[in-house]
């Protein structure tokens, strides 16, 4: 423990005997929590093959005086992390497959889960990360199921709750980050992708973005979230049957839409520029209307389309190309850009000697 304004340690060290993987404080300040773990050979026999087991240990310190106040231990569990609850009065362990809530004083187990996880802002909740490609809900006071699994292709590497309690994102080695609706468990967005698998997801402080991070192609990405579904505003729909041309009708199949489509989208333009500009729907619509060459990359973004795309080409990647393509629309100006972009990139790539790479028989 040290103090942050001095650098001055506050307590001696907080002593667990083994690497600790993680540490927090009680939501208020009181208590430290760390997480660790290390191995032990079984038998004699495992210790010849060089085959250990795990022991993973947590412990509660009193943060003021670095006593330890509780101890709980999980035998063949890697031990990676422990969270305390919104409350301070529970503590949720990540171990692998063997996850457990504690009562952070008497350190007795409340429940088993199943896997690594987080409690939901209110308390209410844990959402869990698996390695059968789920993420799940539970009722954090019962330990019981809530709505359906989170399904991902791979093992799931990450989950949050959002600051308002309303959605749950996941990553996932699958190479997406998924946002999902917390009390139906329905799949609002499945667009956060990466060339390679994410390790981690997590929302910002106003629960507008989400940002992802993939070790595998080096890169961390920041997504903007489309406003809740919870109250959808009435021109939504419109909007939709104008740009689709299309509505459902009374026998639940699609047909061609009888709205004057350009009246109706004019229409719309008119309702939004009348409205707050504190409206995350309005914003959204406004950008939606916008003219796709010039407006901003994304509602709630600074950056306009063709300053992305700038940023794009000089990033000079195959990939970072192929998005600026894919943005730069009918401007044939940045088309002959990226154009030549590539033709200089394909030459920097060609093999010595100017001929094929070989190939494999």
């Amino acid at each position: 423990m040290w103090d942050a304004r001095t650098g001055q340690p506050v307590t001696g060290p907080l002593n667990q005997g083994m690497p600790v993987f993680s540490a927090q404080f009680s939501p208020d300040g009181r208590w430290i929590v760390t997480a660790s773990h290390r191995y032990k050979a079984r038998d004699a026999a495992k210790a010849a093959q060089g085959r250990r087991e795990p022991v993973g240990t947590a412990r509660v310190w009193n943060a003021q005086t670095g006593q330890q106040l509780s101890e709980f231990k999980l035998a063949g569990a890697r031990l990676n992390g422990a969270r305390f609850s919104p409350d301070g009065k529970r503590i949720l362990t990540a171990a692998g497959d063997l996850p457990r809530v504690w009562d952070a004083l008497t350190g007795q187990v409340i429940m088993p889960l199943g896997t690594d996880g987080q409690f939901s802002p209110d308390g209410n909740y844990i959402v869990t990360a698996a390695w059968d490609d789920t993420a799940r809900l539970w009722d954090a006071r019962t330990g019981q199921p809530f709505a359906q699994p989170l399904r991902h292709l791979a093992w799931v590497t990450s989950v949050q709750f959002s600051p308002n309690n309303q959605w749950i994102v996941t990553a996932s080695k699958d190479k997406t980050a998924r946002v999902w609706d917390r009390e139906s468990g329905q799949l609002l967005a499945e667009l956060l992708k990466h060339s390679g698998p994410v390790l981690s997801a997590g929302f910002s402080p106003d629960g507008r973005r989400v940002l992802t991070a993939s070790a595998a192609d080096g890169t961390a990405r920041i997504w903007e979230i489309t406003p809740s579904l919870a109250r959808c505003p009435e021109w939504l729909l419109q909007l939709a049957e104008a740009v689709s041309g299309q509505v459902l009708n009374k026998k639940g199949t699609l047909e061609e839409t009888k709205l004057d489509r350009a009246a109706v989208l004019d229409q719309i333009r008119q309702k939004l520029s009348a409205q707050s500009d504190n409206d995350d729907w309005v914003i959204w619509g406004r950008w939606f209307l916008a003219d796709a060459s010039t407006r901003t990359i994304s509602p709630f973004s600074k950056i306009t389309t063709p300053e992305y795309v700038e940023n794009r080409i000089k990033e000079n990647t195959t990939e970072s190309l192929g998005e600026a393509e894919r943005l730069a629309g009918r401007n044939t100006e940045l088309l002959q850009r990226i154009s030549e972009a590539r033709s200089a990139l394909e030459q920097i790539n060609k093999p010595a000697g100017g001929g094929s790479a070989p190939k494999e028989n």
